[in-house]
């Protein structure tokens, strides 16, 4: 009776340890990801072109690794020192690859990799620089929200008491972002803007927010109210707040996220009570934009393709503009496609896939000689580049 007890123990024993062997070696095996690399065909020498575009490739998967370990709550200022530290050395992480398709696209050649990334070097080594928690770029911000307390003393009175602003300002604060002073924006904009901005005109909250530094402006109303008087038998009441707010970016105008948020509290002062309910739909709602705005700037960040507006200004002649497209296009790593939007009087508008950052772009065009003339870049933010055409002597 004992043995048997004992050989059943020793089988689950046995079971419990293959289990926690399984959990660990999954815990640290590799990461598969499937990833493209592109390299521009010089000479007609694919063979070239081929190993650069695998390295591209095995690079971005690597890059992609780190984006999926890096905690998306806290502040990239090191960049930069990611791509030395860690891309630069790509072979070092790749445990193998293998490629699932390659083929020349006009002048660029085009190889898709799986790789598996090992994660505990990656993670290693992220660890040793103290940037595992600090991959992910997030933009500074600048708050402006229209806030209402209505209903006081049962009358149709409002106040303001800024509860929505500092509300999401404390916790975007808190989630690492760079906002811009929001006294310093109310005592510096004029009503009219105020005005304009808080009635959805993006353009006017692009304009204020890029005056401050600020890559994107959050922007909305918030509203409370009395929802029907005291509660039964008591001095309490019920107090209803609606907030609905969105996330502009300064240098397109576009709305990357809007969403809206209710919050209800019970209190005896329909000012407290309803600035407590403003409270708790600006808590809800920024929770939301702060994930919508990090995927936003992660997708970016692990170099997924994105659309990159280029204006040049002082072009004197189309045959300048078709050079610099013929650049963007052939020789430039990342730049997928080049799309022509206008052409008027010098001035060039284009729009580039590209799956990478707005500065290297302005690097690049910088550092190239153009017969006849070069590129001064004016303005780099990250999804617009001005650019400025100077002609040599």
């Amino acid at each position: 009776m004992n043995r048997g007890i004992s050989r059943r123990l020793g089988i689950l024993m046995g079971i419990l340890a293959l289990s926690v062997w399984a959990m660990v070696s999954a815990a640290m095996a590799g990461e598969t990801i499937t990833a493209d690399g592109f390299a521009a065909i010089t000479g007609g020498n694919t063979v070239i072109a081929r190993d650069k575009a695998i390295d591209d490739a095995l690079r971005k998967a690597v890059e992609q690794a780190v984006g999926t370990m890096v905690s998306s709550d806290s502040m990239t200022e090191n960049y930069k020192v990611i791509h030395d530290k860690i891309l630069a050395r790509t072979s070092g992480y790749v445990e193998k690859y293998k490629i699932i398709s390659e083929r020349p696209e006009g002048d660029l050649y085009r190889v898709r990799v799986q790789a598996e990334i090992g994660r505990a070097d990656l993670t290693s080594d992220l660890n040793a620089l103290g940037l595992l928690h600090v991959m992910v770029e997030k933009p500074k911000v600048m708050v402006i929200i229209d806030e209402k307390v209505g209903g006081l003393y049962g009358t149709t009175a409002t106040e303001s008491v800024g509860q929505a602003e500092s509300t999401i300002i404390e916790k975007l604060l808190n989630a690492g972002f760079n906002v811009v002073d929001a006294d310093t924006v109310r005592a510096n904009i004029t009503r009219d803007k105020a005005l304009r901005i808080l009635e959805g005109d993006n353009k006017a909250a692009a304009a204020e927010g890029l005056k401050y530094g600020a890559q994107v402006v959050i922007t909305g109303k918030a509203f409370s109210k009395n929802a029907g008087g005291k509660l039964y038998g008591t001095n309490m009441q019920s107090l209803q707040a609606t907030l609905q707010a969105r996330v502009v970016r300064t240098d397109t105008g576009k709305v990357i996220a809007s969403k809206s948020a209710q919050g209800v509290q019970v209190h005896i002062d329909e000012m407290q009570g309803g600035a407590l309910a403003i409270k708790e739909a600006s808590e809800k709602l920024t929770d939301e934009l702060i994930d919508l705005i990090v995927k936003q700037w992660s997708g970016e960040v692990y170099g997924r393709s994105q659309e990159i507006t280029v204006m040049i200004n002082g072009l004197v002649s189309y045959r300048h503009l078709a050079a610099v497209k013929k650049i963007l296009e052939k020789e430039t790593q990342g730049v997928k496609a080049v799309h022509q939007r206008s052409f008027t009087g010098g001035v060039a508008e284009l729009a580039l896939d590209y799956g990478g950052k707005s500065s290297n772009i302005a690097d690049e065009l910088a550092a190239r000689k153009f017969t006849g003339f070069r590129l001064e870049p004016t303005n780099v933010t990250p999804h617009r580049i001005d650019v400025k055409a100077v002609l040599e002597k």
